[in-house]
């Protein structure tokens, strides 16, 4: 029995020695120390065609800022009114929008805001602690609304014209809607 234990032992160590040898092969069988003159090239092949066109598609993407076409956009749908003061510019594209006031932290944000005639805005109570608030219209749009957390009330603005509104109680909540 100690004949065969030494045996099996001896092709075990023998088994894991021959791995340990300075002829590093690769898993194509070729040795990283051979020459590449012998290297076999049967299953080589070349496709310049690849090639071709990606130095092609080179040539294209390397354009100057000169080369770009000019972007044309409709007089029709800019504003050309200044409103820096009052906000960013109205862009009229004949599509009614919809716009959210949001009431929290007891702050009405953005407090102006600046619309198109047939634009919708919403107030959404997002307060916390949660806090019933009264939306009032100083112009008569509207009677006083009750905007509860997470509620809204929502109105489309008409005409044209500066309108403001209130929160009941909360003179940091006021603010105005220009509609142009």
């Amino acid at each position: 029995m100690k004949v065969k234990t030494l045996i099996l032992l001896l092709m075990l160590s023998s088994v894991m020695l021959s791995g340990c040898t300075d002829d590093k092969t690769t898993d194509s069988g070729i040795n990283a120390t051979d020459n590449v003159s012998n290297i076999s090239t049967e299953n080589v092949t070349t496709d310049t065609t690849n090639i071709i066109s990606l130095n092609e598609s080179e040539q294209n993407v390397t354009t100057t800022a000169e080369e770009q076409p000019a972007v044309n956009v409709p007089a029709a749908n800019v504003s050309t009114e200044d409103t820096t003061s009052t906000g960013p510019k109205v862009v009229d594209t004949g599509v009614p929008r919809t716009f959210t006031v949001r009431l929290e932290k007891f702050l009405s944000s953005p407090s102006t805001l600046v619309v198109a005639p047939k634009d919708t805005v919403y107030w959404i109570n997002f307060n916390d602690p949660k806090r019933l608030f009264v939306l009032v219209s100083e112009d008569g749009l509207w009677e006083n609304k009750n905007i509860g957390y997470r509620e809204s009330f929502g109105y489309t603005f008409n005409e044209t014209g500066t309108f403001n509104y209130s929160i009941t109680g909360n003179p940091r909540m006021n603010g105005t809607i220009i509609v142009k």
